[in-house]
């Protein structure tokens, strides 16, 4: 008896851990992504004093679907006192709740772009020393690289034309294949970042 509930009391405990592990990873990545949000909403602020003037926020947002009367609404809505500076801090505020699972899409864009640029830093520190092999391996990987965020951006693509032609019924206009996103894919990716990295312009190997 004393065994069974020693058992459930650690089944319990191995549960609540793992709950609590769950709980702060997830913590983690609302904290990664809505820190690149933040960052987002500071691109907007042209004059860099740490507030959105009503004209900024038309110039940053606008979309083509809502008028400029629904924009300085939807402006107005998050400066309830009018007070044409929009900190940004509360912008953030408006805005996260609203995040869903991009708040998952944004913290992995932010890991994504440490590491991509990390791994340039290195390609650049090392490739010309490289072997023949290793050089093969790197170009190889570059291609694979870009052939990967060209196709994301891709679906991107698509998403976007999609939701605009949603917001935009009347404005939907039919494209020719030659036209779609998929068709505008390089064929050879790696050859144009192999020139503008300029890693090795000694290198027989490189395109």
């Amino acid at each position: 008896m004393l065994a069974c509930t020693e058992m459930i009391t650690m089944c319990l405990q191995s549960a609540k851990q793992e709950h609590m592990r769950k709980q702060q990873e997830l913590d983690h990545n609302q904290n990664q992504g809505i820190s690149l949000f933040h960052d987002i909403f500071r691109r907007a602020d042209k004059n860099d004093d740490g507030k959105l003037s009503l004209e900024e926020f038309q110039s940053y947002f606008t979309d083509g679907i809502l008028t400029d009367e629904q924009m300085q609404e939807l402006y107005y809505s998050i400066d309830r006192q009018q007070t044409d500076n929009l900190d940004i801090d509360k912008l953030s505020e408006y805005f996260t709740p609203h995040l869903g699972e991009y708040v998952n899409v944004l913290s992995a864009l932010e890991k994504l772009n440490v590491a991509i640029l990390k791994a340039m830093d290195k390609t650049k520190e090392e490739y010309q020393g490289s072997s023949v092999l290793g050089q093969f391996v790197t170009r190889f990987l570059l291609r694979e690289t870009s052939t990967q965020l060209q196709s994301l951006q891709s679906s991107l693509d698509c998403a976007m034309d999609a939701v605009h032609d949603q917001g935009c019924p009347g404005r939907r206009i039919l494209k020719k294949p030659q036209d779609l996103p998929m068709q505008r894919l390089s064929k050879r990716p790696g050859r144009r970042i192999q020139k503008n990295m300029c890693l090795s312009p000694t290198d027989p190997y490189s395109g």
